[in-house]
């Protein structure tokens, strides 16, 4: 129903649109010609065939123009091969012949939604509603790109209204769970139990299809590992996984990919799979299928990379299909599932105490993961306020995750810091409502708005040379950056960042303290503004530490593969063995704390 949420993807629809209130029915010669034009036109998208199909919806066109089924199909197949353009103008063209037809209207938010405009997708799922309230998904569809917008109260309602309408929606109802995330609308404990109730709900649900499994319990013995995942493409997943990857012991731990994305392979795909034992597409299996599948393969140590973002397939685990089964760092957050085990992480993000707000044990590990970055990163450059005369600031992490707190925060460090600028990525942020609606966040709060750049969401390539006219980044929070910190950080700009009590307020921290940049944390707002106005004004620190920081990253325990490898698989042994021994306890984590820098 929805795609992946935030940037995780998208999707169109393939079935019909209602045509039963629309204009008169052809006469039954002409049917008789399109009838048939329709039927294969359909079975050939069902097959993947989509030039083809677009051929069969031609035809159909030039007997009859107005032919409703045809249009939307048209616009259809447009978007599903990626030209935004033509499925644009392929909708806008068939709205004029069906003005407020509901299906178009949904066909119309979800083009602008792949092509990254939330303000107009949001305007076209509304008068989708309006026309139709009942279309399956609406609600949903809404609460995203509310959600891209910033606007995390009124999305969480819609999501709330959809549920109501699909109460048994248990990935309508995990979407909501991801989105809590973002906006802390609820304190942890509250976050916590909303998660376990979802997952007993699943648990509950899923028990008759739970079935044995009958691995060898021998301890020391060699270990098949799976790892689950939508995300084995080009895709933040991507630069934390293929450092364990590319250290891992192929010959003791065989590492099985269980590739259960929707979308089409890149070429990160193609160096991914060169690092994997096994590699199994299998999208298009049913969680009784995938469940069944991780048995055949006998997988000792099942991981899930996805938590409750988009794809996922949490349903699967909630089967346990595997007799050890592991959440890592897809999902910085409980999964609320009893049925995973185990969370590799470690005490700068889940410090001793954590573990009162995760359904699984905590393993901790010396650093949750190691970070390869782009092979073609640009070389970070000088720091522009030498060029400039004045510090530009960044907000590079997704627009939804500013909440109006951290907006707050930002507007006392530009005040405090004259001539100051701030660049922000937003998705929709060509769009001049976006940019104005941003800015006007920031003039209402005592900045002048012509100190805000707008940016739209931009591709790997030029996200990473966006940085070479950066000085210093601003962390969100409660949310702060994962992926996006250690992008920022390669490229030579520090972040300032405040420490939460959360998983998802630690990433940040942990960053810069690895990287000797514990003075850029801030314990309190108050803290994090007053570290924001004084770097501004130290033109000289931002220009050293842009000097040297991409070489500490290179010099960290970040980018020791073969060394994280090592202690991944040391986990994965030691809950192994706490399987085998049958023990409600397992051994100790010889980590329960992570050296700072």
């Amino acid at each position: 129903m929805i795609g992946r949420l935030f940037g995780r993807g998208k999707s169109s629809a393939r079935e019909a649109p209602d045509t039963s209130q629309d204009k008169p029915a052809p006469d039954g010669a002409m049917l008789a010609q399109v009838d048939p034009l329709v039927a294969r036109g359909m079975a050939l998208l069902e097959r993947g065939s989509q030039d083809l199909a677009a051929t069969v919806f031609d035809e159909i066109l030039a007997i009859e123009p107005g032919h409703l089924v045809a249009l939307y199909q048209r616009a259809n197949v447009a978007l599903g091969k990626g030209d935004h353009a033509l499925a644009r103008a392929a909708c806008d063209a068939a709205l004029e012949r069906h003005p407020g037809q509901a299906d178009l209207e949904m066909l119309s938010g979800a083009i602008a939604a792949a092509a990254h405009d939330p303000a107009g997708a949001l305007d076209a799922f509304s008068r989708a509603r309006a026309a139709n309230p009942d279309l399956p998904g609406i609600d949903a569809r809404i609460g995203e790109q509310l959600a891209f917008l910033g606007r995390g109260h009124d999305a969480i309602a819609a999501y709330d209204r959809a549920i109501v309408r699909e109460p048994g929606n248990f990935a309508l109802a995990g979407s909501r769970l991801f989105l809590l995330n973002h906006f802390g609308l609820f304190d942890r404990q509250r976050t916590f139990e909303e998660h376990r109730a979802w997952g007993e709900r699943l648990e509950a649900a899923v028990a008759p299809a739970r079935r044995g499994h009958f691995n060898d319990r021998t301890p020391g013995r060699r270990l098949r590992v799976g790892l689950v995942s939508p995300d084995l493409r080009n895709h933040p997943i991507a630069y934390w996984l293929e450092g364990y990857l590319a250290g891992h012991d192929r010959e003791r731990y065989p590492v099985h990919a269980f590739d259960v994305s929707p979308y089409r392979e890149d070429a990160v795909t193609a160096r991914l799979r060169g690092r994997f034992d096994h590699w199994i597409k299998c999208a298009s299996a049913s969680d009784d299928e995938l469940a069944d599948l991780v048995r055949g393969q006998r997988i000792d140590v099942l991981v899930d990379l996805a938590g409750h973002t988009g794809h996922n397939r949490l349903a699967v685990f909630a089967r346990r299909p595997a007799p050890v089964q592991v959440s890592w760092f897809g999902y910085m957050q409980t999964t609320g599932l009893s049925t995973i085990d185990w969370r590799l992480t470690d005490a700068q993000h889940d410090p001793p105490g954590a573990e009162a707000f995760y359904t699984e044990k905590l393993w901790r590990l010396p650093g949750v993961a190691c970070f390869m970055p782009d092979p073609d990163s640009p070389d970070p450059g000088p720091a522009p306020v030498v060029r400039n005369g004045h510090v530009s600031f960044a907000s590079a992490n997704n627009w939804a995750k500013v909440t109006d707190d951290a907006k707050d925060a930002w507007a006392a460090i530009l005040r405090a810091s004259p001539g100051s600028r701030l660049k922000a990525i937003a998705r929709g942020g060509d769009e001049a409502r976006v940019q104005d609606a941003i800015r006007g966040e920031f003039s209402r709060r005592g900045v002048d708005a012509g100190r805000i750049d707008v940016l739209p969401f931009l591709p790997l390539a030029r996200f990473l040379a966006f940085f070479r006219d950066i000085d210093v980044a601003l962390d969100p929070f409660p949310y702060g950056g994962g992926t996006t910190t250690l992008h920022t950080l390669w490229m030579g700009v520090p972040i300032v960042a405040l420490e939460g009590d959360t998983e998802l307020a630690r990433a940040t921290p942990a960053a810069l303290r690895a990287t000797g940049l514990a003075d850029f944390v801030g314990a309190t707002v108050e803290d994090y503004v007053a570290i924001g106005a004084r770097i501004a004004a130290d033109p000289a620190r931002i220009a050293a530490v842009r000097a040297g920081l991409r070489e500490r990253i290179r010099g960290s325990a970040a980018m020791d593969y073969a060394g994280f490898a090592r202690t991944v698989e040391e986990a994965f042994r030691g809950m192994w063995r706490a399987f085998c021994s049958e023990s409600p306890e397992a051994p100790p984590s010889p980590f329960t704390s992570s050296p700072r820098a």
